[in-house]
């Protein structure tokens, strides 16, 4: 569950991650198509929610001329907690943000964000709740059961 008071993403501790999806509509044009500013935008997201890369983000553009309709710019950074995804499409000035993480995150502080940003005009906002079955590791248990599994795939 979020709270609508800014709070912290408080959910079940079975729970596996948690996953905001923004869909950005009106957005300033000048960011929908800058491959600079959707890179700093991956990365500073990651630096805002205190996740931890595991490459620096990767960033392309959708050739214009074959996919006049999809042209835009698609980016993913992976992080140790999950990934940040962003999807634009510069004929609409649209904007999609996936941000999926098993670490809890302030839901409003990638609003405030994604708004400084690209200055949409308005957003619709969903979020889920993943893996609600999962049962949670110890460190300690995740250790053990990864050097049984090394051994195991070691002798081949």
């Amino acid at each position: 569950m979020k709270k609508k008071d800014g709070k912290k993403i408080r959910g079940p501790k079975t729970v596996f991650g948690y996953h905001t999806v923004l869909d950005c509509y009106g957005c300033d044009h000048k960011a929908v198509d800058s491959m600079e500013i959707c890179y700093k935008y991956l990365d500073d997201m990651t630096a805002l929610l205190k996740m931890h890369k595991q490459t620096q983000p990767f960033v392309v553009y959708t050739d214009p001329v074959k996919y006049p309709d999809k042209a835009g710019i698609s980016g993913w950074v992976p992080v140790v907690e999950s990934g940040i995804s962003i999807h634009t499409l510069t004929p609409t000035d649209f904007v999609s943000i996936d941000v999926y993480s098993c670490k809890k995150y302030r839901v409003e502080d990638v609003k405030e964000f994604t708004r400084k940003v690209f200055r949409p005009k308005e957003i619709e906002e969903k979020f889920f709740l993943r893996g609600e079955k999962y049962v949670h590791m110890s460190k300690d248990e995740a250790k053990k059961v990864m050097a049984r599994k090394n051994r195991a795939r070691s002798r081949g």
